[in-house]
Parts: C-alpha cells; sequence; structure tokens
C-alpha cells in the first residue's frame, strides 16, 4: 500500500478543466466542453493511473455547476428535512422544473434569516459517485467552492465577499455570523473594474452597511489589485496568483 493512499485526493471541477492534487503532484485534464458531465470521462481515464489512488476523495465544485440560493425567513426552527424542502421549493420558484432534479445541500441559519442553500444536477452527482466508487474511493465528499473558500473568511466577517473564478462571480453579503443576501453573474477579464457598480446595485437591495467592507477572493484569475474607488473598504485574500484555473480551486 502506498503511503499517500491515507492521503486525500483533491479534485477540482471547472467548464472545461478537471485537476487532480495529491501529495505527489497536480495533474490538470482539459476538454473543449464545457458542461460538467464532460469532464467524468477524462476523470475516469485518469483515475486509472496508481499515482491518484486513495480511498479519500474531495471534489471542488466550481460556482458554474453549482445554483446558490438565500431562502425566505421560515420564521421557527425547522427539522433537516424541512429545510431541504425550503431550500428546494426556493430554487423550484427561480429555476422552475429544472431544479426538481437537482441534489440540495442547507446551510442552517437563525429562523428570523433566511437559509443558504446550493444545488447541483443529481444525474450529474450520481454518475461522479459511482465514477469514484469504481476507482476505490470510498470516503467522498462533493462540495461547493463557496462552502470551502468561505473557511478563509475572517471570524468576524461583517461586509461583502466577491469570490471570483475564471468566468464567474459570486458575491455574499454577511454581517453577525448570518448570510443575509448573494447574487451571482458570468464576468469577463475586466470584472474588477465593475465590482464597485455590481456592489453599489446589490447594496441598494440589502440592509448591510453603506461604507462596508469587501473582501476579495480571487482563484485562478491571475494577479489582481484592489479596485480604484472610495465606496468600500477593499481587503484581498491571500491567494497564488500563478495558479490558474480549475488547479487553483484543488488548491483551495
Amino acid at each position: 500500500m502506498s503511503r499517500w493512499s491515507a492521503e486525500p485526493l483533491r479534485i477540482a471541477l471547472a467548464p472545461g478543466e478537471a485537476a487532480l492534487l495529491n501529495p505527489r503532484g497536480t495533474r490538470v485534464l482539459t476538454t473543449h466542453a464545457r458542461s460538467a458531465a464532460s469532464l467524468l470521462p477524462l476523470l475516469d481515464e485518469a483515475l486509472s493511473d496508481p499515482a491518484w489512488h486513495s480511498r479519500r476523495a474531495e471534489v471542488v465544485l466550481s460556482q458554474h455547476f453549482v445554483r446558490h440560493v438565500l431562502t425566505p425567513p421560515p420564521g421557527k426552527a425547522l427539522r433537516r428535512n424541512e429545510e431541504a424542502a425550503l431550500v428546494a421549493a426556493s430554487l423550484r420558484e427561480i429555476y422552475g422544473d429544472e431544479a426538481t432534479h437537482w441534489r440540495v445541500k442547507v446551510h442552517s441559519q437563525p429562523p428570523q434569516y433566511g437559509l443558504l442553500g446550493a444545488a447541483v444536477d443529481e444525474s450529474f452527482a450520481q454518475e461522479l459517485d459511482a465514477l469514484l466508487a469504481r476507482h476505490g474511493f470510498r470516503d467522498v465528499s462533493i462540495r461547493p467552492l463557496a462552502s470551502i473558500a468561505a473557511q478563509h473568511l475572517p471570524k468576524q466577517f461583517e461586509g461583502w465577499w466577491a469570490l471570483v473564478e475564471q468566468g464567474w462571480l459570486g458575491l455574499f453579503g454577511g454581517a453577525n455570523g448570518v448570510w443575509q443576501h448573494l447574487a451571482g453573474q458570468p464576468v469577463d477579464a475586466d470584472w474588477i473594474t465593475a465590482l464597485p457598480d455590481l456592489i453599489e446595485r446589490e447594496a441598494a437591495w440589502s440592509t448591510l452597511p453603506a461604507m462596508p467592507a469587501v473582501w476579495i477572493q480571487a482563484l485562478g484569475v491571475g494577479a489582481v489589485s484592489t479596485p480604484v474607488s472610495d465606496n468600500a473598504r477593499w481587503q484581498m485574500l491571500p491567494c497564488d496568483s500563478q495558479v490558474r484555473g480549475a488547479l487553483a480551486l484543488a488548491g483551495i
């Protein structure tokens, strides 16, 4: 048995890229296709190499493959299945019947606030589970990028968090230990210039401070400077600007 077999394999999936990371090295797989399902054949072939064998796999999903929602406040404590039902109902209101076929995860919050939910296509998740099981992985976690990246925020976080990867920007607003606002949209290489206007627009719909702290977490997009704007207190979370694309998500 390899001395590395107890170490988890970190897998990151993003449009057109799958990245593998373990203590022995890295590998990036690419395709011209952009869907999550298109990455599975590449991953299946790569995992036949014993260099990537392990009992544990930690899969990080790009924001492109995840749908987030903040529900209305339930107003009372809910059981876990009731929380999942509320998140699923909120997703269906936005995305229609398509959301019926999604796997839902819930971040619980006090009942006077909404629940934060994340969803991924159920058929894709099942195929990924089955693929990893065929390659000997017995302990598998599949998590949205945001749920992992949020661990790098300050403990007393209050303000806005811009989570940026290639082609997508997620914007989360929080205070007093709870998430109160979220938004997300496709972006191009000029996203940092547009960020102040985006925050100003979203702030008009929130109760967060008018002059907030904004934490920027830019993964796999190269070096980033804070915006030239005085409508917020800008902070940069540490990142390796030399690591690009899905490999940056794997290393978060």
